[in-house]
């Protein structure tokens, strides 16, 4: 297919072309970059919050006979003769008790029966645990972080629609301030049922904030600058990271976090007069009027002068063939996706991709706070290293292509979970290594999957199908709350689970095409082209500008 022959079957505007020709890097690029960044930042800040305020805490039976109903002393000494040694029970059991409170110290007072505690008392009254009075309940506990990410999985098809039907501004700014507003009423739960409703709408509400924000950015950018975008959005993300669980551990009480980091969403209503839409989604639309009058104010910010053939494609009249492209996808998307067999086979491998990224990714970093040391600290460690990850994307996914790094992270991610399994006690230092490593290797495949996601898709379906793929992938992030609920029955269980799932995906990576200097499509017959002539459209992408 030659040059010619390619711009005769996509008329109107050469997206890409125009792209290149605003520069990438002006005044305008940098301030939407910079607006951009904001929401990526805000999304890390809420994204595994329940990491924190429904973290465990340490608790004990009250008891009664050694003990006023008033009492706060956590550890007096009497505990070591009325409780447990260790272990469930310690918690959730005392001994039957038989002489008088002046001998609640002597072991000889006790019987060795066990008899379910009444009532307890908690060190610290900083998270839901003890607000909510959830004692011997984990799975109460960690039955948040699954509603939470149920709530992701309703949230993404539902702005998806709302991006590609009505414009990914309007998605990103509903998405950004209604988190803000909902997230709030967290604060004000007077019960357990309340705060699980609340997590679930917030969720529902603000879950897709960053698709929309990456969604603006890469269709703002040319092909040569998609990897460099993505870390940037990557390297936003662990800054987000880091100053959660600086704010988590400076405002500790889980009612005042929330208080301080939540409401500042609201700021996103501003972006309905300081963002614009996304260009590459009003052309394909069909809504020139409006994408001429941003590329204007590009141009003239970036102080650029844009080539007469394509001042000429954006003010010549639109033609037939433009009015049925953009037409013909709003009136029957998924029953074009459910014709093409090529686009079904990628939406259902994408899909177990994203199932892994979400299960692996946010079960490491939920299981990081039950490592050794302080979790504040612990957090911040993991997080930090996914700085590895997304530099490590930046240099080698232009230069190796999407398929061989994504399937490299998939296997090393494997490897090193499925490893933790065999490393014993004593050798906790590798433990700790090897996990460390496994939680790079999943990060450079979650950045670098949105990116290849995005380009094998068509831009009037991109958000639609991302958030489809990453909808099903929410099964991932439901599950992984629960690993360490397994993990008290079976330790090694879920790191094995972790890298199983990692190991598959890497396979999976074989069956999907190279998009490495390919253009994004803008349709569906184009986005079929990448899987059956691939080659010839590097070449086209090159010839053609």
């Amino acid at each position: 297919m030659s040059t010619t022959e390619y711009k005769a079957s996509n008329p109107g505007v050469d997206s890409d072309r125009l792209m290149k020709e605003l520069g990438q890097f002006g005044r305008f690029h940098l301030l939407n970059y910079f607006l951009l960044s904001l929401p990526v930042f805000v999304a890390a800040l809420y994204a595994v919050n329940y990491v924190f305020l429904a973290a465990d805490v340490d608790y004990r039976c009250q008891v009664p006979e050694c003990e006023l109903s008033n009492s706060t002393e956590f550890r007096p000494s009497w505990t070591e003769a009325a409780l447990p040694a260790s272990g469930r029970e310690s918690r959730c059991y005392q001994r039957q008790f038989l002489g008088s409170q002046r001998y609640c110290d002597q072991r000889d007072s006790y019987t060795d029966d066990l008899q379910p505690c009444q009532k307890w008392l908690y060190a610290s009254r900083d998270t839901i645990v003890a607000e909510f009075n959830l004692a011997c309940q984990e799975w109460k506990r960690t039955l948040v972080g699954t509603i939470h990410n149920i709530g992701m999985l309703v949230s993404l098809p539902i702005l998806g629609y709302i991006s590609d039907r009505w414009g990914r501004k309007r998605a990103l700014i509903l998405s950004c301030t209604l988190v803000g507003a909902i997230g709030t009423l967290k604060a004000f739960s007077n019960s357990y049922e309340m705060y699980v409703i609340v997590e679930f709408l917030e969720t529902v509400a603000g879950a897709s904030a960053f698709p929309a924000a990456y969604i603006l950015t890469i269709e703002l950018l040319g092909q040569d600058k998609r990897v460099l975008t993505t870390a940037f959005l990557g390297i936003m993300l662990v800054i987000g990271g880091l100053s959660f669980a600086m704010l988590a551990k400076t405002f500790s009480y889980w009612r005042t976090f929330i208080l301080v980091v939540y409401p500042p969403s609201l700021l996103f209503l501003l972006y309905i007069y300081l963002l614009p839409e996304s260009i590459r989604w009003l052309l394909s639309k069909g809504r020139k009027e409006e994408a001429v009058e941003i590329i204007m104010k590009a141009a003239k910010m970036n102080k650029v002068t844009l080539s007469d053939e394509t001042m000429r494609q954006l003010t010549e009249e639109k033609t037939r063939p433009v009015e049925e492209k953009t037409e013909k996808p709003e009136t029957g998307l998924w029953m074009q996706v459910i014709r093409s067999p090529i686009i079904m086979t990628r939406l259902a491998i994408c899909s177990w991709w994203w199932i892994t990224c979400t299960f692996v990714f946010y079960g490491l970093a939920i299981n990081s706070v039950s490592l050794a040391g302080d979790k504040y600290t612990n957090y911040m460690l993991v997080v930090s290293v996914e700085v590895i990850a997304v530099v490590t994307n930046a240099l080698v996914l232009d230069r190796i292509g999407r398929k061989r790094t994504l399937l490299a992270a998939y296997l090393v991610c494997g490897v090193a979970c499925v490893a933790i399994a065999f490393v014993p006690h004593s050798l906790s230092w590798l433990a700790t290594l090897l996990y460390l490593v496994g939680k790079i290797a999943i990060t450079q495949a979650f950045s670098g999957i949105y990116m290849y996601t995005s380009e094998l898709f068509p831009t009037h379906a991109r958000h639609s199908l991302l958030g489809f793929c990453s909808m099903v992938g929410r099964i991932g992030s439901i599950v992984a709350p629960q690993m360490p609920l397994l993990a008290i029955y079976v330790e090694w269980l879920p790191s094995v689970l972790f890298g199983a799932t990692a190991l598959v995906a890497g396979a999976l990576m074989m069956t999907t095409p190279e998009t490495l200097h390919t253009r994004l499509p803008d349709t569906i017959q184009e986005a079929e082209l990448i899987a059956k002539q691939p080659r010839r459209r590097e070449t086209i992408h090159m010839t053609s500008n």
